[in-house]
């Protein structure tokens, strides 16, 4: 079962962001199996970041536009990799 962390600089916006990210990751992603959860983890970085299992997959510039799909796709992809689906 995948830990999906969704790592993001303390800041309004983007706790705001980070939900958004979970949520539409809890939304196209929940119903796998190999999902075991999705959580938030506040950072002290400048960071806007997706790990699964503690690997950092998905990266993206914090002083950006976050598109939270880029998000899902790239949990999907290694998702895809690690099973082998």
């Amino acid at each position: 079962m995948a830990e999906i962390a969704i790592e993001y600089s303390t800041g309004s916006r983007l706790r705001s962001e980070a939900e958004t990210a979970r949520r539409l990751i809890d939304v196209y992603l929940g119903d796998r199996a190999d999902v075991d959860s999705v959580t938030l983890s506040p950072s002290r970085e400048s960071v806007f970041c997706v790990s699964v299992e503690g690997d950092r997959i998905w990266c993206t510039d914090p002083r950006e536009w976050i598109d939270a799909m880029d998000a899902v796709t790239a949990v999907r992809r290694r998702l895809s990799e690690v099973g082998g689906s």
